[in-house]
């Protein structure tokens, strides 16, 4: 998940349509950019609308508050939705699109598909994934940090694989607690490229034995035989003395690593620490939040019924002017019968 303010969903939108002539990501192949797909229902397609547009009509119908939404407030958080390129190897199209329908369905009963501006997959990577956005809004109210809060996210890393094996989808929950961190599509890239690096420097198959000369007693040569030994070519010995190297480097740096690991583990105990006192901070201002929407909302109570006071105290005066006329032509007819 990815949180966005409103000056940002222009850009969101150019990328997940495709509708960019040059992309910064080399991985996206634009000849099967036709590919891709949405698995919003039908009559909530509406590919002329703009995402800007569309977000900020949903808040505006659906918000309680009167006041203007903040310029830096979460409008939208995007979710990105895949597996392992291994389990859509054995799906058809018709398959990819299901698990990806299914996992749409699962956001829409949870949070609503009126608050699902778009869902789509994109077929043209390497792996196919969806692109769906989530507009936060619950009870009239716009606020990420309540409705995808720490608990909330651990509810759907839990429930969401379990209701797709439910479907009959081969999915596996993450490791529950895991401390493992995930890597940057840059840095994935790099950590791939440098694993190439283990694969074999030269063919010994192909590599000639050493032979040594075979001497008498005498010293008289009587021939060669061949050792155990290979003869490598200079470029092959210059690869070998440099991946040796390597391994020397690695050895220093293990050290290095078990060193930080005893830092890192202290520090983790206290980063432990710091996420409980968070985790009480996050409720103290969840609870602050929804004061100042209480606030908000009797303020605007209290605008309305002022506004309605005004209006019916301008009512009086006119009446009383009415009356007063009255009064006028009575005594008059008064004057008149007598």
């Amino acid at each position: 998940m990815q949180k966005f303010k409103i000056g940002n969903l222009g850009g969101l939108q150019r990328h997940d349509e495709r509708t960019l002539q040059h992309h910064s990501n080399p991985d996206i192949d634009v000849s099967k950019s036709s590919d891709n797909f949405s698995v919003l229902p039908l009559e909530r397609q509406n590919p002329k609308r703009s995402l800007h547009k569309q977000v900020q009509e949903t808040i505006a119908d659906e918000r309680v508050s009167n006041r203007a939404v903040r310029k830096d407030a979460v409008v939208l958080t995007e979710w990105v939705i895949s597996s392992d390129s291994t389990f859509f190897e054995g799906l058809s199209r018709d398959e990819t699109k299901q698990f990806f329908t299914d996992a749409y369905q699962w956001f829409a009963n949870h949070f609503g598909a009126d608050h699902i501006p778009y869902a789509t997959v994109h077929m043209d990577e390497t792996t196919p994934h969806m692109h769906m956005g989530v507009i936060p809004l619950t009870n009239g109210r716009l606020s990420a940090k309540t409705i995808f809060n720490r608990e909330a996210l651990r509810f759907i890393q839990a429930d969401l694989p379990q209701k797709l094996n439910e479907k009959g989808w081969n999915i596996e929950r993450g490791e529950r607690g895991s401390k493992r961190q995930h890597l940057s599509v840059e840095r994935y890239k790099e950590v791939a490229e440098s694993l190439k690096q283990g694969e074999p420097l030269f063919d010994v198959s192909k590599l000639q034995h050493e032979r040594v000369p075979i001497v008498n007693m005498f010293n008289f040569v009587k021939g060669k035989e061949a050792t155990q030994n290979y003869i490598l070519p200079p470029e092959d010995y210059q690869r070998l003395t440099e991946r040796v190297q390597g391994f020397s480097d690695l050895g220093h740096a293990a050290k290095e690593v078990n060193d930080l690991k005893t830092s890192l583990n202290a520090r983790e105990s206290r980063i432990r620490e710091r996420e409980k006192e968070l985790d009480k901070r996050e409720e103290v201002i969840s609870k602050n939040e929804n004061l100042i929407e209480t606030y908000d909302f009797w303020y605007d109570q209290a605008y309305e019924q002022s506004d309605k006071v005004t209006k019916l105290q301008g009512q009086i005066k006119t009446l009383k002017a009415e009356n007063k006329q009255w009064q006028q032509s009575y005594n008059k007819l008064v004057d008149a019968v007598h």
